[in-house]
């Protein structure tokens, strides 16, 4: 009788999970390892929950056509998670600072076929933008994901061990091991130094607010450059508010990231009312030029922090590509891009494992 493969999955961010579902159904026993005490607590649970098809990232092609595949595949897979109705969803493209004017965002849309409606939305400040429209996207319900996931987790048969960090040398006893730890994505190669990569790694904070009546389940990004973005939380009531710019309060390009003392004890921490440090006030003064006394009727609530890791020197085309490689004889390294590419990810993760005979 053939032997049942053992992989180890690091990471219980939304690829990790993922990954050891589609494993575990295929038979594989699996271990997952978290270093956090709980799952999706990192970047997975510090972002705009919006479930992307591709029109946040009109300069780069490649980006929207693996949103529109991902996205198809996120709702198969996490299909009680997805959020419709009653959110509704816009595009405004900003007069000035914006990489592409909305022409060009129109022509890139139409190309991917993904469709839009031009609508004026009398929330936003007309003098500040070129054009606004109306398109079909969704949110992601946090609170129904992380149950989907444990639940996937439970019938795959994974075992989800938290509050370990490992490294390789721990995981001698596994046929596979795959490295989905996101900001920590070279943590698991100290055996294989040249397959390194450098990240730009970003500590950013992502707002959580109470916002005016107008505003309920309404999502706005403003685009294509450093501007604001405002997305229902969940089914909560309150809204997130995420800044291209104002968000980043800390970066660094390299092989890990490097966080300043004062943000350690903020990180990954969930919603934190009052933090020590904030860029609230900075949100907001960029918020009033395309929302006219916005700052004035909102709560803010708390906000959460978290390290973004993304290529570096990509500010030309913002590309957020996922990419799944083997590295050595067991290793298999994950550097994840948007959610909605997890599921795709898996996959080859999956495809790797089973051509490895």
């Amino acid at each position: 009788m053939r032997r049942q493969k053992k992989i180890a999955v690091v990471g219980g961010g939304i690829f990790g999970l993922t990954i050891a579902t589609v494993l575990g159904r295929e038979g594989f026993r699996v271990d997952l390892f978290e270093k956090n005490d709980d799952i999706l607590r990192a970047a997975s649970g510090v972002n705009q929950f919006r479930l992307h098809r591709g029109y946040h990232y009109p300069r780069s092609i490649e980006t929207i056509q693996s949103c529109i595949r991902g996205e198809r595949k996120f709702r198969h897979f996490y299909p009680e998670v997805v959020i419709d109705h009653p959110h509704r969803h816009y595009y405004a493209i900003a007069r000035e600072k914006s990489f592409l004017n909305a022409r060009q965002c129109f022509a890139v849309w139409s190309s991917c076929g993904l469709e839009y409606t031009e609508e004026n939305l009398e929330l936003l400040n007309p003098e500040a933008i070129e054009k606004c429209v109306r398109v079909k996207e969704a949110v992601i319900d946090p609170l129904r994901l992380k149950q989907s996931c444990l639940d996937n987790c439970r019938r795959a048969g994974v075992n989800i061990i938290l509050g370990r960090e490992v490294c390789c040398r721990d995981l001698d006893g596994y046929d596979h091991i795959v490295s989905a730890t996101y900001a920590g994505s070279n943590a698991l190669l100290e055996d294989f130094p040249e397959s390194r990569t450098a990240y730009q790694f970003e500590v950013v904070e992502k707002l959580v607010l109470k916002l005016p009546e107008r505003f309920r389940n309404i999502s706005i990004v403003i685009q294509d450059g450093p501007f604001t973005c405002i997305d229902p939380y969940g089914r909560s009531g309150l809204s997130l508010m995420g800044n291209v710019d104002k968000a980043i309060h800390h970066q660094n390009i390299g092989f890990e990231p490097e966080i300043p003392e004062r943000y350690r004890p903020l990180l990954n921490k969930g919603v934190i009312a009052r933090p020590t440090v904030t860029r609230v006030k900075e949100f907001l003064e960029d918020a009033e030029v395309f929302f006219p006394g916005l700052s004035r009727e909102l709560e803010h609530i708390g906000s959460m922090f978290t390290v973004r890791t993304v290529l570096p020197y990509r500010e030309h085309d913002d590309a957020r590509p996922t990419i799944v490689k083997r590295i050595g004889d067991r290793l298999i390294s994950v550097f994840s891009g948007k959610i909605p590419h997890c599921v795709e990810a898996a996959e080859k993760v999956l495809e790797l494992v089973r051509n490895h005979g």
